[in-house]
């Protein structure tokens, strides 16, 4: 640590001297009201006259006042509130020291208003934004009744494999957030999680593929930040959503969104129940490599049932005018039981089968995650001087108890002879502390200096209990049972400096992060420690040139470190010859990305990336020639090089027919001179193709239809065979518009299937898995209570980087 302390210093030092940037003079102010009442929260921005740039910003107080300090030149002033019509000024001078008062800006009220409910224009499909692309859920008929990973699918970029793996724009290990926030589960629990939230909960999909210094180093695949709907009123308000259908089972997710607000403080609450059954169906044909092959002909069903509870409370006290304290509790709890069944054929071809292995096996999983933020945000000045403060503590308590038997039979049905029997229970505990603190000072027109500070710690205690059935008795078996436990703390520190002039700005920032970390396996009394120190560039640049055109370019250095569960040495069987093994030995994975993107009217855009990646982490399918098993872990890669081109394209055929066209192109070289033997430098090309269209029907019913074709594509140990799917959906809004229905079909045509096969020199096998993913959803949405006012702050907060690593 000694070594990371003149970083620490040089951020406090950077904190706490900045009073003596202040370049303005003189002192705006104003109050803004309609015609009966002041208006609170009214958003008031200042522009320079002569060429429109945004100066600063303010909000109004309680009594509708508002106030800022600028520099001596022409200004004019726009005013906007939800639920009235936004107001710009006369222009006005500002001379010398004088103080310039405002006169009073009134706003009207916006006469499309049923009660005080704001009807506004329908929002694009899809934003492209400086630094990120934005997917509206609201607009898509399509999306009723789906979950967020079912939603993730639409979004451009994205691809969720056969094991509910998210990438974007080609990277893997992306970081997803909830509104800024980490959700604290594990890989395979965040997939759970966004099968539970639903659609209605949903605003928007974020996707920004290259995120610069002020976010965690750990999100080298990019982040995908999941947007929920707030409460918009002083008073209470909020919205219900209730959904039902089948694929094959009935489908049910329910939710209920709360929001009360006052002068002084904002409660908020939401709760959602999940529940899905589904039947999953995997085929793998493999030959064991060795001088005496044998052929496996595995065919699994396996048929869980998922209920998940989640809740969210809240509340935001105001201190005083710009101060704010909060408090966020937030859970999951998740419960499945799965039946499964393995068949086997077992012989010296697919076509001479000696012997027939059935495994009848099941498993109960309890997973219990709770997340409590502390936070404080303060506005220190009308310049924009600000300072946030997050201290979280997070819990996951998980159970998963397995039990298998192992039944031998000649291929007429004759039973041949007892396989193993054996049940496994495997308790896990997981605690994360954190506290961050981010500041910003805009020094002038010119300068905005932002910095922060981030400190972390991870405990996980893993435990594998293995049991095998002898004679009726069970009999703990050492060999293959195992505790792991896990820490590592990290501690952080950034500084950006966004430079602007005219039409061309550009931030600069730079990250240092110290790691250190220990991994003990108790069983085997192995312990693994690792401590270093990175910094993390970053560089961002966009030029405006004028109102429909704009270029962004941006570089940045990130690290992904190993899941903590991957790290885990312990073998989990899934039957006798197929199980998962992690990898204690696996290495954090750097790279370096480059990314240039071109915007056009503010829909059209062209981005081209550029991604190098040392000791790349990946997920690997191999076989155990000695125990004749298939299994999965992760290995370390020498390197690879990913090029990508993402053009974006909106097309309105007619006044009732809008299209979104998305077009994603990958080109991949894979460095693995040794992986278990074999070389795998390997070079691929592939796509994804996404066409949205949003059909106006009348002024009540709307509908969509989407198509995405996803090309073959290569991932180390394996290839994916190409995918196709198909949805569509219709909707109708209530003439009051607190409501609609929607209808969604989903994978029409049933052709959402995972098809990979081998990639490495004698390890031939193929795996094919179908979903019951075709489903139809019915979705009622209501919105009560008034909507014209503020909602509970989105923050970030300080475990941003740890949760998609709790688990692998």
């Amino acid at each position: 640590m000694k070594s990371f302390s003149p970083f620490i210093c040089l951020f406090l030092l950077c904190l706490f001297s900045n009073s003596s940037y202040a370049q303005y003079t003189a002192k705006i102010s104003g109050k803004v009201r309609d015609n009966q009442q002041t208006l609170p929260a009214a958003t008031v921005l200042l522009y320079t006259f002569a060429d429109s740039l945004l100066v600063t910003t303010a909000m109004t107080d309680q009594d509708g006042n508002f106030s800022f300090q600028a520099a001596p030149d022409k200004y004019y002033i726009t005013c906007s509130t939800v639920g009235y019509h936004q107001v710009k000024t006369a222009a006005f001078q500002l001379t010398g020291n004088a103080a310039f008062q405002v006169p009073t800006i009134t706003l009207k009220e916006n006469a499309k208003k049923l009660g005080e409910v704001k009807i506004t224009a329908s929002k694009p499909i899809l934003e492209r934004k400086a630094d990120k692309i934005i997917l509206n859920v609201d607009a898509i008929p399509s999306a009723a009744g789906l979950n967020a990973l079912e939603l993730l699918i639409k979004a451009p970029g994205v691809s969720v494999d056969q094991n509910e793996n998210i990438s974007l724009a080609g990277k893997s290990n992306v970081l997803i957030t909830i509104d800024g926030k980490q959700t604290y589960l594990a890989a395979s629990d965040v997939a759970d999680l966004l099968k539970s939230m639903q659609s209605n909960e949903i605003e928007s999909l974020e996707m920004i593929n290259n995120p610069g210094s002020a976010y965690d180093a750990n999100s080298a695949g990019g982040i995908i930040n999941i947007k929920t709907k707030k409460g918009l009123a002083e008073g209470f308000n909020g919205n219900t959503a209730l959904s039902a259908g089948f694929n094959k089972y009935l489908l049910t997710t329910n939710s209920v969104n709360l929001n009360y607000r006052k002068k002084k403080y904002n409660v908020f609450g939401t709760y959602s129940y999940n529940r899905v059954e589904q039947e999953r169906n995997t085929n793998i044909k493999r030959i064991t490599p060795g001088a005496n092959p044998l052929s496996f002909d595995q065919k699994n069903m396996d048929h869980p049932v998922v209920n998940v509870q989640n809740f969210k409370i809240g509340t935001d006290y105001f201190l005083a005018k710009n101060h704010t304290i909060g408090f966020l509790v937030k859970g999951a709890i998740v419960h499945i039981v799965q039946n499964s069944l393995s068949h086997v054929d077992i012989g010296r071809s697919y076509q001479q089968t000696d012997s027939v292995l059935i495994t009848p096996s099941d498993a109960l999983v309890k997973r219990k995650n709770f997340s409590y933020n502390l936070n404080y945000k303060g506005v220190l000045d009308t310049k924009g001087q600000e300072i946030s403060i997050d201290a979280d503590y997070s819990t996951l308590d998980a159970r998963t108890q397995f039990n298998s038997t192992n039944l031998f039979y000649l291929p007429d049905g004759t039973f041949l002879k007892n396989g193993q029997v054996y049940r496994n229970n495997a308790p896990s505990a997981i605690g994360i502390k954190a506290i961050k603190a981010d500041y910003v000072l805009p020094v002038n027109k010119i300068f905005k200096f932002n910095a922060g500070a981030k400190f972390s710690g991870v405990k996980s205690d893993n435990n594998y209990i293995y049991e095998n059935n002898i004679k009726g008795d069970w009999i703990f078996d050492k060999t293959k049972s195992n505790q792991f436990i896990y820490e590592e703390k990290i501690s952080a520190a950034y500084t950006t400096l966004n430079i602007t002039l005219g039409k061309t700005s550009i931030q600069g920032g730079l990250r240092v992060e110290h790691t250190a970390s220990s991994g003990n396996s108790v069983t085997t009394n192995q312990i693994a420690e690792k401590e270093y120190t990175n910094l993390f560039p970053s560089l961002l640049l966009t030029q405006n040139f004028d109102a429909d055109n704009s270029l962004n370019l941006s570089y940045t250095r990130k690290i992904n470190r190993p899941g903590y569960q991957n790290l885990n040495p312990f073998i989990f069987y899934i039957d006798q010859y197929t199980y998962n093994q992690g990898n204690p030995n696996l290495k954090p994975e750097y790279s370096t990305n480059l990314e240039a993107s071109y915007l056009y009217k503010k829909k059209y855009s062209l981005a081209l990336a550029y991604s190098h990646t040392t000791d790349v982490i990946t997920n690997a399918i191999l076989q155990n020639e000695d125990k004749k098993s298939v299994y999965q872990t992760f290995l370390n890669l020498s390197s690879n090089n990913l090029f990508s081109l993402v053009f974006n394209f909106p097309l309105t055929i007619s006044s009732w027919w809008n299209m979104n066209n998305n077009v994603s192109a990958y080109y991949y070289t894979i460095n693995a001179p040794e992986l278990k033997g074999a070389n795998m430098n390997t070079k691929q090309v592939s796509a994804k193709i996404y066409a949205q269209n949003n059909f106006t029907l009348s002024r009540l019913f709307s509908a969509d239809a989407a198509v995405l074709y996803n090309t073959p594509e290569s991932e180390a140990s394996f290839k994916r065979r190409s995918m196709f799917k198909a949805d569509a959906g219709l909707r109708y809004n209530f003439p009051n518009k607190l409501g609609n229905l929607k209808l969604g079909v989903n994978d029409i045509f049933h052709t959402q299937q995972s098809r990979i096969y081998s990639n490495l020199t004698g390890n031939t096998y193929d795996y094919y898995q179908s979903l019951n993913s075709t489903s139809v959803r019915l979705t009622f949405t209501y919105r009560f209570g008034k909507m014209t006012v503020k909602s509970e702050r989105t923050r970030s907060t300080g475990v941003d980087e740890e949760q998609k690593r709790l688990g692998g």
